[in-house]
This record gives C-alpha cells, structure tokens and sequence, in this order.
C-alpha cells in the first residue's frame, strides 16, 4: 500500500497538528526532537496542544478562511485522534498535505461504513441492526439479544448518546436518541479479554506491529492497558493476521489500533478501528524501544520505521482528579512507576481524568501486584469521561 498524499519533512520544516486529545501535547514533544516547527489549530486557545505549539491558530473546523491560513502555513497536517471531522481535513488537502490521507477515518467514522469494511474482510464482528425507529428495535432485539447498546451510526465523539439495553423496559428510553438521527443495535459479546494491536505504517507501505496489549475496563472507561498481554499462540497468530489483512485495506500511513474481543471459546471479534494514536498506546512510552509518537512522526515524515522490541514488562494505569491524593502517595515511594499529568485549565475542569502512571516490573504479575496492593483502583468508581 502506497499513500500518495505525502512529503517528506525534514528538520526546519513546519508540521500542523489538528485536533486537541491528550495525544497532541506528546505528538509536539516528538516532533521537537525531529526538528520539526510546529503550528496547532483548535478551538480552545488554552489547551495544552495549542499552548504548547510554536505558533497557533484558533479556528472552528468549519472556519473556511482560518484552515486555509493554517494548511498555507505547514508543509504537512496530521490530525492527532480520530475525532478530526473528515470533511475538514478534505477541505484542508487543497492547501497542504495530509501524509495520513482521510481513508481511515472515512472508513470508521460512519459504523455502517465500517462494518462493510469488515465484511469485506470476512472478520467476525458483533451482531447488530439499524435501527431508524422503536419498532426496528422490538423486531431485532431477539436476534441480537440481551444486553445490547445502541449506538449512533456517526461517530459524534463530543456527545455520545449511547443507550445500553438490558431488558425490554429499557427500550421506551430510545424514543429520545431516534428523533435525533439512525443508530444501530449492537450484541454485547461475553469477552474473557480485550485485547488491542497497534501498527505502524509507512508511506512505503513499511509495517510494523508493537506487541499485543490486554486492556481492563471498568464500566466501560479504559483503566488498565497491559503489556505483554498473555495470549495463546492460536489467538496471537490469528489476530497478527487480522491485523494484516485490516492494515492492507486501509489507505492510511501513521500509527492505528485495531481493538479485539476474545471470548471463552477463543472466538475473535473485531471491535473497531482506530486511525490515530489511542490511548493504549501510551503503555509503550516505557514497554518498548520506540514510543507511539515517535513511530508516528517517523511514518508521517517519510521516514524509515524502527524495529520494535520489548524493554519490559508494564501496566499502563489511568488515573483521576479523585486519585490525586493517593497517587502523591505513590509519587513518593515507588521509583518503578512513571507518571504523566495532563494539564489543567479553566477548559479541563469538568473532566475528571488526571493522568497515567507506567508501572515497570520483571513481569506482569509483579506490576499488577503492586497496583492491587495500592488499593487505589479498587476504591474508586472509574470515570474518565470519553476515556476509551
């Protein structure tokens, strides 16, 4: 697979980064070891991404004269999630290059899209239905089974009016979500593990894997991202193709995730596609030899990939504003656990999510020993906002 929107950057070059996730602040710290200059654009002028940037540009996603002003300006954009709108990044590739090309999320931003996607692939994935009205969901219920989410079939990222159906009492609640636009209804697989695989790709086509990661939720909010993951040969080799195969059809050069359900059979779900960096990936800031971010910066510059080895074993941990307290505790005492804040502002106080911790051991066991012996996790209710 060749992307064709691409140029090559080199050090003195100026990089734009779109978008405003956690990912852009470290996304900035890896281009600044490239030498690259950095413009951000965003909404929110005292994020950390735009406070961070050499220069930015505060604009709406749908400000026509501002996008042309910042896609002039850079000799490549990168969005830095997958909640960049599509249609924005379209309209900037008329003045810049966009080296992650607009597939992917074109691909995965629309869920019907994206299970054709899957279906072309042949890749088991959960049951489900469109549904435009209540009476869809009484007729599909049986068929997709208790318990079932309803989902949009856009992927509204700013708000995600999900509704999670248990019984048929919690039906009548949809009747709100339908007015407002199509969903569908999802089967709920019975997961023993939830794993998740993170590539690399080239402008080349170069392809590397970083190593499979088990990743723990507590409802539903990603609080634990685990490194190696424990995994049969049969299911490593199974989801190493999968993986493949996903990589080959999707037009797309950075860094993405493919995030996996296996179930007590050893049955594979593919659950979605990521075309950005995700939040699991942080777990290898510290597990491997080369960071997310690197192995990003380096495919979007036309760089050659690194090889991707494993350091050590570690546990990403994510943390609250409520954990603060304890987690200081930590800070003092434990020189295998490394931490990373996020900033807060004036725009960041309604959201609860603090930061992570990277807790290095000689295996697994012996790191989550010392997150259990904390208690800090099993004392908390996890709400990390849109933490997934």
């Amino acid at each position: 697979m060749t992307v064709s929107n691409n140029a090559t950057l080199y050090p003195g070059n100026t990089l734009g980064i779109i978008g405003d996730s956690t990912n852009g602040s470290q996304l900035i710290t890896a281009a600044r070891r490239l030498g690259l200059r950095v413009i951000a654009y965003g909404a929110n002028e005292v994020s950390e991404t735009m406070q961070l940037a050499d220069v930015h540009i505060v604009g709406e996603s749908t400000d026509g004269n501002k996008l042309r002003e910042f896609g002039e300006k850079c000799d490549a954009v990168i969005y830095e999630s997958d909640h960049v709108d599509v249609q924005t990044l379209k309209y900037l590739e008329q003045f810049t290059k966009i080296p992650q090309g607009t597939n992917g999320l074109e691909v995965t931003q629309d869920r019907l899209i994206e299970r054709a996607f899957f279906d072309q692939l042949n890749l088991n994935s959960a049951p489900y239905a469109t549904v435009i009205s209540l009476s869809d969901i009484y007729e599909s219920i049986n068929a997709i089974g208790y318990p079932s989410v309803l989902k949009p079939i856009q992927k509204n990222f700013g708000d995600r009016k999900e509704l999670r159906i248990h019984t048929q009492t919690d039906i009548p609640e949809a009747a709100d979500l339908l007015n407002e636009q199509t969903y569908i209804l999802e089967s709920t697989i019975p997961a023993k593990q939830e794993l998740a695989v993170t590539v690399v790709q080239g402008m080349n086509g170069e392809r590397k894997i970083f190593p499979i990661v088990e990743n723990v939720y507590a409802e539903e909010h990603l609080v634990e991202s685990i490194v190696p993951a424990v995994v049969s040969d049969g299911v490593q080799n199974e989801l190493l193709r999968i993986t493949n195969e996903v990589a080959d059809g999707l037009e797309y050069v950075g860094v993405f995730e493919i995030a996996f359900a296996v179930t007590q059979a050893n049955d594979i779900y593919v659950k979605r596609v990521v075309p950005a960096i995700h939040r699991p990936g942080y777990v290898f800031n510290r597990a491997t030899n080369v960071s997310v971010f690197d192995q990003h910066l380096r495919a979007v510059a036309g760089m050659p990939l690194s090889d991707i080895k494993l350091f050590v074993p570690t546990i990403m941990v994510n943390f609250d504003k409520s954990q603060m307290a304890a987690i200081r505790t930590q800070w003092n005492i434990k020189n295998n656990w490394y931490f990373h804040l996020y900033a807060q502002n004036k725009t960041t106080e309604k959201q609860t999510r603090a930061g992570y911790a990277l807790v290095e051991a000689n295996s697994i066991q012996q790191a989550q020993e010392q997150i259990d012996n904390t208690e800090i996790w099993s004392k908390a209710v996890v709400d990390f906002n849109d933490a997934q």
